[in-house]
């Protein structure tokens, strides 16, 4: 099993180069989605080296990170919610343990769910297409499959992933140097034919200590122990008085620790063989210098112990642990809830697995959960007002319209003599888009609610909105100067675009996007309480009068059906249901479903869709749901 680790190692260049450059599809927004959260890192064996460094750099990028193994995950699932975010890697994306863990995970519907395979086609990415809420990054390896321990398939993924947090600087040679060369094999030459390794690390070293331990164990070339330089100083140190000829050090290195990493090292014995790992990058691209260099000591100690790392040899048992399913042993306890309930009661409330949750406050929100899908299933209804951007147009079709499969509901929709209202918070791009896309003869019966509905007009009004230069001062077109001056704000957005009832702003600086948007609400806030309200939405921050909101479309459904009375029925749905989100309004009203983020109103703005999916597919399953009989419609769910 597995082929020769001197091969492998023939091939380190060509996989860097590869991995340097390769392009990652939608590399932006998989940034932008990652970022600003906390985040689990989740991976098995070799991968798992990859898993830590994954977490470092969400650290360094400011935010909390845990690498993790499939198992430890099991132990962790009550963490997973709508405000942290998954990533899995798996080199095959085919292993028991990943599989369980991703199903784990969707379950508890985090905001995303990053998967990266070094396998086009993986079990793995074919379990996440289908969930909107998962993505996966997949590649064919130019290095082919690794042999029994991971070597290229690592340096691809470490490389990948500096990429991902822009840490990534260029290594013009991972070729080694005669002197190291000549270090490692002194280094090898001294070890004692039981050896025990202390792998001394700190910061972007303690990757590559988590491989060399893998390596030296998966393969048998001898014990590892970890730890880094100050836990060392902690007790760890006694081992060398104990086992004084059994000990040897390897200290990885970079220049951040190199100071305390000399002072450490000039305390122990003078006997004790050491190997210093080091590099002079900086960063995850030390991580990589650093990981190669880790790579000819496995292959010198399998020469010295005559076992090639690439191909150890495995036991027959061996196989069957690796394959062993284990899922059943943590099947979930008996619930008072159905499945359904208990995934739209999450979505409220959050994990409601959690033992701080009782059951009598479970059993309030099943009954609500209960009274609501009752209401809705026996409501008749008379159109469907709908959010635009998240809804019924994902971020990634932004500038292409709606899908032909959501295109072609709205216009089943209209020909079943349902109204159609949209109620977004952009303007002309929207009417141009959904003039492509329903057929002509139905425009009259669309009403569209431009910028957050501050315009109302129907589909046929060509001379809406309007857009005209000519704004009087006020307070919106005071914010704008301020947004358009302030040096703290304005080279991180857009230019901001203002429009008679509505001010839009876009950041640039998704990275930063969280200080940006204080900076602006604090001034807001400070200068224009009551006056204004700030509201989010898929892709910007729109500022708007308190006197404007999207509610205001029923009452023009209303009046373009004719209905004085107020006798009809609006089935009302968006993505953006918890304020600041521009549909929090629109969702509070009686009956509305989210496809996305909820209040924690037990009433309305209930999230029913299946599990992992979210948005626009979100939308399709609702659509699906919806039964028009003589231009009125039911929902069933």
């Amino acid at each position: 099993m597995g082929k020769p680790f001197s091969q492998e190692l023939k091939k380190i260049e060509l996989t860097y180069k590869w991995a340097s450059s390769v392009p990652i599809d939608d590399i932006e927004s998989i940034k932008n989605s990652l970022f600003h959260k906390p985040l689990f890192v989740v991976g098995s064996g070799g991968s798992f080296s990859a898993c830590v460094l994954f977490s470092l750099l969400h650290q360094y990028h400011g935010s909390i990170a845990n690498a993790i193994t499939p198992l430890d995950f099991q132990y962790s699932k009550n963490a997973i919610s709508h405000q942290t975010n998954v990533v899995f890697i798996s080199a095959s994306g085919k292993n028991t343990d990943i599989l369980h863990a991703f199903d784990l995970t969707v379950k508890k519907e985090p905001e995303s769910i990053l998967s990266i395979c070094l396998k086009v086609g993986s079990a793995l990415s074919k379990k996440g297409a289908n969930y909107s809420i998962a993505n996966t990054i997949e590649f064919n390896n130019p290095a082919g499959k690794d042999g029994f321990l991971a070597t290229n398939s690592l340096l691809a993924y470490f490389t990948i992933i500096s990429r991902l947090y822009n840490q990534h600087a260029d290594i013009k040679s991972l070729t080694l140097s005669k002197d190291y060369q000549s270090e490692i094999s002194k280094f090898c030459k001294s070890l004692h034919k039981d050896f025990t390794l202390k792998v001394l690390y700190a910061g972007w070293g303690k990757p590559v200590a988590a491989d060399i331990e893998s390596k030296f164990s998966e393969a048998g070339l001898g014990n590892v122990i970890l730890a880094d330089y100050r836990n060392f100083g902690h007790g760890r140190h006694n081992w060398f008085d104990k086992k004084p000829e059994q000990s040897a050090i390897v200290a990885i290195i970079t220049n951040e620790e190199e100071e305390l990493a000399n002072k450490t090292l000039a305390l122990l014995p003078k006997s004790i063989p050491v190997l210093r790992i080091q590099s002079e990058y900086k960063t995850s691209t030390a991580s990589i210098d650093l990981l190669v260099k880790s790579f000819y000591l496995a292959e010198e100690v399998g020469k010295l112990k005559n076992i090639d790392p690439g191909r150890p040899g495995v036991p027959s048992y061996g196989s069957k642990l690796y394959n062993l399913k284990y899922s059943r042993l943590f099947s979930d306890s008996k619930s008072i809830l159905s499945e359904k309930a208990a995934l739209a009661i999450s979505r409220k409330i959050g994990n409601i697995e959690s033992t701080s949750i009782q059951k009598d406050h479970l059993s309030l929100w099943r009954q609500a959960y209960e009274n609501f899908s009752k209401k809705l299933a026996a409501t008749t209804f008379k159109g469907i007002i709908l959010d635009y951007d998240g809804t019924i147009c994902s971020s990634k079709d932004r500038l292409k319209g709606p899908r032909e499969r959501t295109t072609k509901k709205l216009n089943e929709f209209l020909k079943a003599g349902l109204a159609l209202g949209i109620a977004t918070g952009r303007g002309k791009s929207v009417r141009t888009d959904l003039q492509k896309i329903i057929d002509k003869k139905y425009w009259p019966n669309v009403v569209i609610g431009y910028y957050n509905c501050s315009q109302i007009g129907v589909l046929s009004e060509d001379a809406l909105p309007i857009t005209t230069d000519k704004i009087k001062a006020n307070d919106l077109s005071k914010i704008k100067d301020f947004l358009t001056d302030e040096p703290t704000v304005s080279p991180f957005i857009k230019k901001p675009e203002l429009r008679p009832s509505q001010l839009t702003i876009e950041i640039i600086d998704k990275e930063n996007s969280g200080v940006i948007k204080n900076i602006i609400i604090d001034y807001l806030k400070n200068n224009y309480t009551f006056k204004i309200q700030v509201l989010e939405s898929s892709h910007s921050v729109d500022i708007i009068p308190v006197s404007t909101s999207k509610v205001s479309i029923v009452s023009a459904c209303r009046e373009a059906l004719n209905d004085k009375a107020g006798k009809f029925n609006f089935l009302c749905i968006g993505d953006r249901g918890k304020w600041p989100g521009n549909d929090y309004q629109l969702l509070a009203t009686e009956f509305s479903l989210s496809v996305d983020q909820v209040s924690a109103d037990p009433y309305t703005c209930w999230n029913m869709s299946s599990v992992g999916n979210n948005c626009v597919e979100a939308t399709e399953e609702y659509f699906d749901a919806i039964e028009p009989v003589k231009s009125f419609f039911k929902i069933k769910l």
